[in-house]
């Protein structure tokens, strides 16, 4: 099955009014991602998770937190401050007061070798909603996630890959996995280069 963009917020939406909180949705979503990433990489040691302001952002904190309680050596990236909104926020909150979280624009230049050389990288800076062109904060976030040594996640999608076109701007992230939030999208068809392998997981949408 594949949605648009469109069709899966109303299909979350609806999901919502049956019960399922976006919450609920997002703390099914990260933990999926964090089982995915450790089956891909069983002796996972160390994981840079790059985060915006949404949702994908809220889904990359819950993953982080499931690595870190699961003794990975987790750091978080902030690419546009802190979440903003009530899922994020809320799932802000339940970080380990002792998680390292590093705001991108403030990098020193240990924090990105250890960035560079961690095992894994997980992508949850955009996802579906994503559309136009990558403010010079992402293009960076972008740019060091494609540098990364270790093994590439992307959450849904890669950042700056539109969902719907499969259009891909200037910068755009690059990931050898996509996890695919309870089904594919067009994009994931339409930019096979960006997204790499593509895995569907289920959020517990029925």
């Amino acid at each position: 099955m594949t949605v648009t963009a469109a069709e899966m917020k109303e299909i979350e939406r609806k999901a919502a009014e049956g019960g399922l909180s976006y919450e609920q949705m997002m703390e099914n979503a990260g933990r999926a991602v964090a089982d995915f990433v450790q089956d891909k990489q069983p002796v996972l040691r160390t994981a840079a998770v790059f985060v915006g302001k949404g949702n994908n952002g809220g889904d990359g904190l819950v993953a982080a937190r499931y690595l870190r309680e699961r003794g990975v050596r987790v750091a978080v990236i902030l690419v546009e401050g802190e979440p903003q909104t009530d899922a994020a926020r809320a799932n802000w909150k339940k970080l380990d007061p002792q998680m390292p979280v590093w705001p991108i624009e403030d990098l020193q230049m240990d924090q990105i070798n250890w960035i560079f050389d961690a095992d894994a990288t997980i992508d949850a800076v955009y996802g579906t909603g994503f559309h136009g062109e990558l403010d010079e904060l992402a293009r960076a976030a972008a740019t060091m996630i494609c540098r990364s040594f270790g093994m590439v996640f992307a959450i849904d999608l890669p950042s700056g890959v539109n969902a719907d076109t499969g259009e891909t701007a200037p910068g755009a992230a690059m990931a050898d996995h996509t996890i695919a939030l309870h089904a594919e999208k067009p994009a994931h068809a339409l930019a096979k280069a960006h997204c790499g392998l593509v895995a569907v997981v289920d959020i517990g949408i029925q």
